[in-house]
């Protein structure tokens, strides 16, 4: 793991560091004071832990053999509580103290991400989540964002790098520009089905250009072995929703091809995946009552344990998400409690860390 993460230099020299920090520990050198100090990183608000990654990679540069026993944090995943300790590291303060900063950030990006994606993932009800955010943060963080949306239960992410880290098959088989380079769906299904790498699944957007449910017969009755189809309705006409969804799933169904899988992507949010379950709970409602050929009782058809739509992409409210509200303090000093007005001095009690690995 040490050097899974790309961590830009100027990170790694502690230039990140906010000025408070590096003007207090030039003053305590001049004084000749370096305690040791424990300093714990703490949650103001609930969510789901990531980033010690890099922050193993950060500490693995930077600190000393002598207090790489002393670094615990909970897990990538772990799902935490307001006021719980995330990470806690004992160190002499000149060192700790330049990469306060960046570790705090760490933190505090990464489980926002990851939190992000886990709400997603809860509003879906076993729908798949895939991360399509990579367009929407600055590059440096794109895989530490794709990774953090694994970590908080999405399935999959579009980038390179993301796809990498998670140690996945990147998603993604096409772009929208293949269709509109194409001028026509059918061409641009058939680019990808003759010279996309044949042990990638093959999945053609529809919408871009033209009616949802016309380019889905089109595709299915010209490539009928076809994976899936991505509905990618356009911002400008509303976006990808439960009712396109619902109209393009039981037209594929009348045509036979129920076999045939269906995702969207789009600028969705966990009310929106939402009210896309509602509707396939409705969907399925509705088709339960409907007389099955096989029997003149009213079964329940074979389509109701089919989820409407097999992927749920998000594009941009996993990317956007704000940043969990982690705080750092200073707990011991020399190994006698300390805290701040409003804190209690000393190590705060918890069982739930584990010691890292810095290698």
């Amino acid at each position: 793991m040490a050097e899974k993460f790309d961590i830009i230099q100027k990170v790694l020299l502690g230039d990140t560091s906010e000025a408070s920090l590096y003007r207090t520990s030039q003053i305590l050198r001049t004084q000749g004071i370096n305690p040791k100090v424990t300093v714990e990183f703490i949650s103001r608000e609930e969510g789901v832990f990531c980033g010690i990654g890099e922050v193993s990679q950060l500490l693995s540069r930077n600190l000393p053999e002598a207090f790489r026993d002393d670094v615990w944090a909970l897990n990538d995943g772990d799902i935490f509580k307001k006021n719980e300790v995330l990470l806690r590291i004992s160190s002499t303060y000149a060192i700790i103290s330049q990469f306060i900063t960046a570790i705090n950030g760490f933190i505090a990006a990464s489980s926002g991400w990851a939190t992000a994606s886990k709400e997603c993932v809860d509003a879906s009800e076993g729908i798949p989540i895939v991360n399509f955010g990579a367009s929407q943060v600055h590059p440096n963080a794109v895989g530490a964002m794709d990774y953090s949306s694994i970590q908080g239960g999405a399935k999959g992410c579009s980038s390179l790098i993301g796809g990498t880290l998670a140690d996945l098959t990147p998603v993604g088989s096409m772009d929208e520009s293949l269709v509109l380079l194409s001028g026509d769906v059918v061409e641009a299904a058939d680019s990808l089905v003759t010279n996309l790498d044949p042990e990638l699944p093959k999945v053609v957007s529809i919408g871009i250009i033209g009616d949802e449910t016309e380019e889905a017969k089109k595709i299915v009755e010209n490539f009928p072995s076809i994976r899936g189809l991505k509905i990618e309705t356009p911002h400008e006409r509303g976006g990808a929703n439960g009712l396109i969804i619902k109209e393009v799933r039981e037209r594929l169904d009348q045509l036979g091809f129920s076999n045939t899988q269906l995702s969207i992507s789009g600028d969705l949010d966990p009310k929106s995946i939402s009210q896309i379950v509602e509707i396939e709970k409705e969907w399925q409602s509705d088709i339960s009552k409907i007389m099955t050929p096989e029997s003149e009782d009213n079964q329940v058809s074979s389509n109701l344990n089919r989820r409407i739509v097999q992927v749920i992409g998000i594009e941009r409210y996993i990317a956007s998400h704000k940043p969990i509200n982690v705080a750092s303090h200073i707990k011991t000093i020399d190994g006698n409690p300390v805290a701040k007005r409003g804190q209690i001095p000393g190590l705060t009690p918890t069982s739930r860390l584990s010691k890292v690995i810095i290698e």
